[in-house]
């Protein structure tokens, strides 16, 4: 199947990346309503900012189908699709827990201060996985190797440099969690293996997340019992959802690529709001059993989190892809197109400059979220002035 370039899934991976950075500024404004921040993890709830992480993990889904056929379209082995795809996904974690780590330092008993320590990890995240240019003259190859070595290196020297924990207690770097990026990383690994397992078929890929819908609920109720001792899957109910709402984006690409991307785009987008009716009707019912919490990644959560998806999706791309209006979306294409480093701006220019460089009073009530709206498009023309000059991360 010839590739084909979905402006809505950029579209809505850009808008998914701004809407990451300006959750994670506003999570730092005082002052504001409770649906403003995530709900505490025993809530039975959700806010809007409870949705944007598990929205980048479906586009995450979306993308995937395109993905592995424009790889296969170019000729690869299998050896290198799946070289890529574990390179993919421990960069993913690696730069995971170096950034929940970095929030975890010990700032008075590491070894060097923390703004030196996380401004060289991102320097070095940017110059291990950043694109280079293509050249045939040695030179240049020599200095865009020794870049990549550099970052490598300074990523191990900061390993040894790194202390948290009480000061009688001090530890070095550990995985307390994986955060944002490792979980995507994992969710990534596992939904692209059961796409695989289901041959890519749209119907089986369907069943297998029923099963998995039904494996997370059993797992989380403790009067299911299970055939066989799978105990340790009990603490993996959070990558399970997270897995979920990444095959519920495969499974949404699969509706887009069938017959063709823009053959019959009112029947895809039917079907795909009828998948999303779905899912809600399921959540409905398996609300009861846990309720709705992102922190503990209920299966109600989840599913509500990728209906939504389902119906936001498909107006996205009936107005870029069916009616051609994209212009609107101008803004949001450096995001879309370099989402990592957008990403891993907001905690690279807070490094250099601190913490408290703004005023109090910029972030506090309605000034507050003001100010991470203009924050987040500032955030979104560095990238875009960084992509200009070279600076593209891919993993």
């Amino acid at each position: 199947m010839k590739s084909v370039r979905i402006l809505s899934i950029d579209i809505f991976r850009g808008f998914t990346i701004f809407m990451m950075v300006f959750v994670n500024e506003l999570a730092g404004v005082s002052n504001i309503p409770g649906w403003m921040k995530h709900r505490a993890a025993d809530f039975d709830g959700m806010t809007f900012v409870d949705v944007v992480f598990p929205a980048f993990l479906f586009i995450v889904g979306m993308a995937i189908p395109f993905a592995v056929n424009n790889r296969e379209a170019k000729g690869e082995s299998s050896f290198q699709f799946w070289r890529h795809v574990l390179a993919r996904t421990l960069g993913l974690l690696i730069l995971g827990v170096f950034m929940v780590n970095a929030e975890e330092m010990n700032r008075e008993a590491n070894l060097i201060p923390y703004g030196w320590w996380a401004a060289s990890f991102y320097v070095s995240a940017i110059l291990l996985w950043n694109i280079y240019p293509l050249s045939s003259e040695k030179p240049r190859q020599t200095l865009y190797m020794g870049l990549k070595i550099l970052g490598a290196v300074v990523l191990l020297v900061l390993i040894f440099l790194f202390r948290k924990g009480p000061e009688d207690q001090l530890t070095g770097m550990t995985p307390s969690w994986w955060g944002i990026l490792g979980l995507i990383g994992w969710a990534y690994l596992v939904s692209i293996l059961l796409y695989f397992v289901s041959r890519k078929n749209l119907l089986v890929l369907s069943g297998i997340f029923v099963l998995l819908l039904i494996l997370l609920l059993g797992l989380r109720s403790e009067s299911m019992a299970f055939p066989f001792n799978i105990s340790w899957l009990r603490g993996q109910t959070g990558h399970i959802a997270h897995s979920m709402l990444t095959i519920a984006g495969i499974i949404c690409s699969l509706i887009l690529r069938k017959d063709g991307v823009l053959t019959s785009p009112a029947i895809k987008i039917r079907n795909i709001v009828v998948m999303g009716i779905m899912l809600v009707i399921a959540a409905y019912f398996i609300r009861p059993y846990g309720g709705i919490s992102k922190i503990y990644a209920t299966p109600a959560w989840a599913l509500y989190c990728a209906a939504i998806c389902c119906f936001i999706f498909p107006f996205v791309y009936w107005l870029v892809d069916v009616k051609g209006l994209k212009n609107w979306a101008n803004f949001l294409k450096p995001a879309g197109q370099n989402p990592l480093l957008t990403y891993i701006l907001p905690s690279l220019i807070y490094a250099i400059i601190g913490y408290g460089f703004f005023p109090v009073w910029l972030k506090d009530g309605v000034v507050g979220f003001f100010w991470a709206i203009l924050f987040s498009l500032m955030i979104l023309w560095i990238a875009k002035w960084l992509t200009k000059k070279g600076i593209r991360l891919h993993l």
